[in-house]
C-alpha cells in the first residue's frame, strides 16, 4: 500500500478513475444461415443513403416493375458485397479515431521493505509519471495521414457504388435484349410450326414429297437450339441479378420494358475529361491515398529528431529521507536517423504518383476507346437498317412465290433466314449501344453519376 507521506485516494475513486472510459467485450457470433431476402419488398429501399442524385431524387415504387435506375437503387442498397465494403469504411475510420488520440503518460510505483537492516527505520517507494513527448511531434502528421486513408476508402466505396450500379443497369439490358431475342425466335418457330403442320397435312394428301416436309425440320430444329440456349443465358444473367441484389434464387422480380437511353455527345465527353480528375471515385481515392503518404512521409522526416521523454518522480529511501526530483531522456541520432523509414515512404509516394498518372492515363484513353467503339456500332446499325426494307420485301415475294410453286422451299428457307439473322443483327447491334453507352456514362461519370448540379429534372422517373 501506498505510504502515508504518499498523497492517497479512495479506493473507489481511483478505481472509477481508472476504470472510466473503458469499453466492454460482447461475442457476436457468425451467423448460421444466409440472409437473403424473399422478394422485393423485403429489400431496403432508403433513398436518403444514395450518394448519387439521380438515384435518391428517383420516385420509387417496389411493387411495380423494375427499370434500370430502380434496380441500381435496390443493388446498391442491398448488395451483400457492398454491405463488406461499408464495413471495411467502418474499419478505416476507427483507425483514424486511434490516430487521434494523444499516448497516454506512464505512472509507475514502486515499494522496498527493509530486511535485517539496523539502519533502517521505514520502508521506501518510488513514484514516476512520465511521458514521452516525441510522439507528440508526429501527432498531427499521423493523425491527417489516418483521416487520408479513411478518405480513400470511403472513395473507394463509391467507386464500388458506382460500379454496382453499373452492374445492375447492363443486366437490366442484357436480359431486356435477351428477352426480345427470345420473343423474335418464338415468333419465327410458331411460323415454322404451322408450316410443317401444313406440310405433313399436305404429305398426307399426297400433295407434297417426304423431302419437302424433312427439309422444314432443319430450320426448326436449328431455331429450336438457338432458344434453349438463349434460355439457359437468361438464367444465368437473373441468376446474377438475384445475387447483386441479395434477393433469394427464386424470388419473383418484374422488369419494366426498356427505354432508350440517351448516348453522350462530344462536347459532354470533352467537358467530363477536364473534370475526370475531379469526378472519377477512384482517382479521387487515388489522390487521397497519396495524401495520405505525403502525410507519412512528413511523419518519417519528423521522426527522425531526437526522442524526448520527462518524467517527474517522487521518492524515499529506508532513512526516511524523501525527495523530488525529475528526469529527461533523449536519444543521439548518430547513426539511424531514421533514413532507413524516410527512404521507403519517399520511394511509396514516387511509386503511387506513377500509379495515379498510370490509372488517369488508362481513364482518358477507355473513355476514348468507348467514344470511338460507340460511333462504330451507330455507324454499323445505320448499315443495318438500310439493308432491312430490301430483305423484308424480298421475303414477301419469296412467300408468294413459295404459294405459286416459281421458287423451291430451301430458297425461301434460305431467304427467310436472312431476315431473321438481319432483324437479330439489329437486335445485338442495339445491345451493344446500350452497354457501350453504359460504359461510356460510368467512363465519364455522366448520366446517373452526374453531381447534383449538372442533373437535369427528366431524370426522375415519372410513374
Amino acid at each position: 500500500m501506498f505510504p502515508s507521506s504518499v498523497p492517497r485516494l479512495p479506493a473507489a475513486l481511483l478505481a472509477a478513475l481508472l476504470l472510466a472510459g473503458c469499453a466492454s467485450y460482447r461475442p457476436e457470433p457468425l451467423p448460421a444461415s444466409a440472409d437473403l431476402a424473399a422478394s422485393t419488398t423485403q429489400l431496403r429501399v432508403a433513398r436518403g443513403d444514395l450518394a448519387l442524385p439521380a438515384l435518391a431524387h428517383y420516385r420509387f415504387d417496389p411493387a411495380a416493375p423494375l427499370d434500370a435506375t430502380g434496380l441500381a437503387i435496390l443493388a446498391v442498397l442491398n448488395n451483400p458485397q457492398l454491405k463488406a465494403e461499408r464495413a471495411k469504411a467502418g474499419v478505416a475510420h476507427a483507425q483514424a479515431f486511434d490516430a487521434g488520440l494523444l499516448p497516454d503518460p506512464q505512472l509507475g510505483f514502486s515499494q522496498d521493505f527493509p530486511g535485517n537492516s539496523a539502519g533502517a527505520t521505514t520502508s521506501a517507494y518510488n513514484l514516476g509519471l512520465s511521458y514521452d513527448f516525441a510522439a507528440l511531434i508526429t501527432h498531427f502528421a499521423a493523425q491527417r495521414a489516418a483521416g487520408h486513408a479513411a478518405q480513400q476508402v470511403d472513395l473507394q466505396l463509391l467507386w464500388a457504388e458506382w460500379q454496382t450500379v453499373a452492374q445492375a443497369r447492363l443486366l437490366y439490358t442484357q436480359i431486356s435484349a435477351n428477352t426480345a431475342r427470345l420473343d423474335l425466335l418464338r415468333q419465327e418457330r410458331a411460323l415454322f410450326e404451322q408450316r410443317l403442320t401444313r406440310a405433313q397435312a399436305a404429305l398426307a394428301q399426297g400433295n407434297l414429297t417426304r423431302i419437302d416436309v424433312d427439309a422444314q425440320l432443319v430450320p426448326l430444329q436449328a431455331l429450336t437450339q438457338t432458344i434453349q440456349s438463349l434460355q439457359r443465358r437468361q438464367l444465368a444473367l437473373q441468376a446474377q441479378l438475384h445475387a447483386l441484389l441479395g434477393l433469394q434464387p427464386d424470388a419473383p422480380l418484374q422488369l419494366a420494358a426498356p427505354a432508350p437511353e440517351p448516348i453522350p455527345v462530344a462536347e459532354q465527353i470533352g467537358a467530363a475529361l477536364r473534370e475526370l480528375p475531379h469526378r472519377r471515385p477512384d482517382l479521387l481515392a487515388l489522390q487521397a491515398g497519396y495524401q495520405a503518404q505525403e502525410q507519412k512521409l512528413r511523419q518519417a522526416v519528423l521522426a527522425q529528431f531526437p526522442a524526448f521523454q520527462l518524467g517527474f518522480t517522487r521518492a524515499r529511501d529506508t532513512g526516511g529521507v524523501n525527495t523530488i526530483g525529475f528526469g529527461v531522456s533523449i536519444s543521439l541520432p548518430l547513426f539511424n536517423r531514421n533514413q532507413g523509414t524516410i527512404a521507403v515512404q519517399r520511394a511509396t509516394r514516387a511509386q503511387l504518383r506513377a500509379a495515379y498518372q498510370a490509372r488517369l492515363d488508362q481513364a482518358v484513353a477507355d473513355v476514348r476507346q468507348a467514344q470511338d467503339d460507340l460511333a462504330l456500332l451507330q455507324r454499323q446499325r445505320q448499315a443495318l437498317q438500310s439493308a432491312l426494307p430490301a430483305l423484308q420485301a424480298a421475303d414477301a415475294a419469296a412467300q408468294q412465290a413459295l404459294q405459286h410453286g416459281t421458287i423451291s422451299l430451301l430458297a425461301f428457307i434460305a431467304q427467310r433466314k436472312a431476315l431473321l439473322d438481319q432483324q437479330l443483327a439489329l437486335q445485338a447491334n442495339a445491345e451493344q449501344i446500350a452497354e457501350q453507352t453504359l460504359a461510356l456514362q460510368l467512363l465519364t461519370g455522366l448520366g446517373p453519376y452526374r453531381p447534383a448540379a449538372a442533373q437535369p429534372t427528366a431524370l426522375a422517373h415519372q410513374p
